[in-house]
């Protein structure tokens, strides 16, 4: 692989569905459900495999490619690459089963057929329609998986449990916001149908894990609210165009929706889902 970073293509008018957000965001979001609700990089029974090398393994929207190259350097024996839209920020040398590309899946992933043991994706709701996922990234994610080869999909549920007035004032609008860009942020809900629709995937299953923000559910809770103000803060331009509010009343509201994760225990849920890729596919 080497210890480089490609850059296929160049985004285009296809990303202006995509409401932007900041990779430290994405990164903070992704160490949270990875490390304190999974308590690892990965739920699916694959641990085995990746210890004896030989796998090769995709992350699709790796963001800052934070869990490729722990994932790299936890698994050596295996090849990790990452994709993403935006090209990432190299920091350090990487290790040499690493390999970024920069690629829009929509345009088509420049992978060959059949190639991964292992594909995951992470919080991807704001980035595609469903009529997207349907019809150009689920099939692309598949036609580079070898048959048999395991799919591993996380994402946050947008309906969260005992909001404040505050909390709901701010997700209609962003909500709102997402409509106006043909997204559906409720993708959890028709995730199972979309993968087994494809008529590619078998064995498809769902966890549910529910989050209490604040000190309650401890580290987790608490950065769970850091995360999401993290990510409205950064979607603060979309968001009150939508809302009689100049920027300044934005970040006032933002500080009371965090008083509120704390006052009404207000509840995320993160659904992990699994699948795998047909025999015969």
């Amino acid at each position: 692989m080497g210890n480089r970073q490609s850059k296929q293509s160049k985004p285009d008018s296809k990303k202006d569905a995509y409401i932007a957000e900041s990779e430290a965001t994405r990164n903070e979001r992704q160490q949270i459900v990875e490390k304190l609700i999974r308590q690892g990089n990965f739920s699916s029974l694959i641990g085995e495999q990746l210890k004896a090398g030989g796998l090769k393994i995709l992350d699709v929207g790796c963001g800052p490619g934070t869990w490729v190259i722990e994932m790299a350097e936890t698994y050596p024996l295996c090849s990790f690459i990452g994709v993403d839209i935006s090209p990432v920020d190299l920091l350090r040398e990487l290790p040499v089963n690493v390999e970024f590309i920069q690629a829009n899946i929509l345009d088509g992933l420049p992978i060959e057929t059949s190639k991964f043991d292992f594909v995951v994706m992470h919080f991807l709701d704001r980035c595609f329609t469903i009529k997207q996922w349907k019809s150009i990234v689920i099939q692309e994610v598949a036609r580079v998986m070898k048959p048999e080869a395991l799919l591993e999909w996380m994402e946050c549920n947008v309906t969260l449990e005992n909001q404040g007035e505050n909390t709901k004032k701010l997700m209609h609008a962003f909500l709102s916001a997402a409509n106006s860009k043909g997204l559906n942020l409720w993708v959890v809900n028709v995730i199972p149908k979309i993968l087994s629709n494809s008529g590619i995937f078998v064995n498809i299953k769902m966890e549910k894990q529910t989050v209490t923000c604040g000190s309650a559910d401890g580290k987790c809770g608490e950065l769970s609210i850091d995360t999401f103000i993290n990510l409205h803060r950064a979607m603060k331009k979309q968001t009150t165009e939508f809302m009689s509010l100049t920027w300044h009343e934005y970040d006032l509201l933002l500080d009371k929706v965090r008083a509120e994760f704390k006052q009404y225990q207000i509840t995320m849920e993160y659904c992990r889902f699994c699948a795998q890729k047909g025999k015969n596919e």
